[in-house]
């Protein structure tokens, strides 16, 4: 088992408060977490007025514009109810031991597409967009390879504690998000390793290029398409979400679009946001729509605001 090089926080008294309050949340039954998860999400998108609210529906509108206003609406609070579950859901598999997140996965869709990659003596770089309970397939993963995980530790010294702590049980190299970061990575897939990377963020103004996402040529970071040019590896999109039936939770893994490996970069970008793109469509409603993906963009200007 490899040591995450990234040291656990320290932590003042309010954050180990915080700390020892999701370790509690993550002793309830996950079917208590989750419909503690819908309530709060219910209760938010029933206000349409607020921030969060105006966000998500925005960002559906943008992302989906030939749907009927109906449907943005049903999927914007379906959306809302999703991610307060999601966060819930991330405090028990981050409180529990791998095995136990291991076994909440019921069917894994591309089971051999994922086998054939790490299998090949290629490197994989695996796409993952925020979309789901993508933490539980962690444990997943871990029960067939060693991945290198690039993480960047939040605003919350509490939960960053108990996210290093869980992910330090498993056989994950965990490396920082700046440049010794990507030469680790870089290292991996060179040598056939497993890397795994969320790039459905805005990127510094230095570390993106626009590239259509959604239909909005929005800013794309190029640092995992410049990884997949210089390695020459492998590349799949993979995701976990929650089953309809609320009893565990589904892998999808899937091919990224062949275009990910051109050499220009742009083309790679835009494929990239593309195979994300096809993943997210299987449960729209359990993509992380909170975040203001959209803001940085070549065209609408910061729609956010009006």
């Amino acid at each position: 088992m490899n040591t995450p090089p990234l040291a656990p926080p320290d932590l003042d008294f309010k954050d180990r408060i915080s700390m020892v309050a999701l370790k509690w949340l993550a002793k309830l039954p996950l079917p208590m977490l989750q419909r503690i998860g819908q309530l709060i999400g219910q209760f938010v998108a029933a206000f349409p007025h607020t921030g969060v609210y105006r966000t998500v529906l925005r960002n559906i509108e943008r992302a989906h514009p030939k749907q009927s206003r109906q449907w943005h609406q049903h999927t914007t609070k379906a959306s809302i109810v999703s991610t307060a579950m999601t966060a819930l859901e991330f405090a028990k598999t981050w409180g529990m031991p791998p095995e136990y997140s291991y076994k909440q996965i019921r069917d894994v869709h591309g089971r051999e597409l994922f086998l054939e990659s790490i299998n090949s003596g290629d490197g994989v770089m695996c796409i993952v967009p925020h979309w789901g309970t993508w933490e539980f397939m962690n444990a997943w993963v871990n029960e067939h390879t060693a991945p290198t995980i690039m993480y960047k530790p939040g605003k919350q010294p509490g939960v960053d504690a108990l996210v290093w702590e869980a992910r330090s049980r498993l056989r994950a190299n965990i490396v920082p998000t700046d440049d010794s970061g990507v030469r680790a990575t870089f290292k991996a897939l060179r040598k056939g390793g497993f890397t795994a990377i969320l790039p459905d963020h805005t990127p510094n103004d230095n570390g993106g290029i626009f590239a259509p996402f959604f239909g909005t040529s929005t800013w794309t970071g190029v640092m995992v398409p410049k990884l997949i040019q210089r390695t020459k590896c492998r590349v799949i999109v993979m995701g976990c979400i929650r089953r309809n039936d609320g009893h565990g939770f589904d892998l999808y893994i899937l091919p990224a679009d062949p275009a990910v490996h051109d050499d220009d970069l742009a083309s790679a970008a835009a494929a990239m946001n593309r195979s994300m793109e096809t993943l997210v469509a299987i449960a729209p409603e359990q993509y992380q729509w909170t975040y203001k993906r959209f803001k940085k963009n070549e065209h609408v200007g910061d729609f956010y605001r009006s």
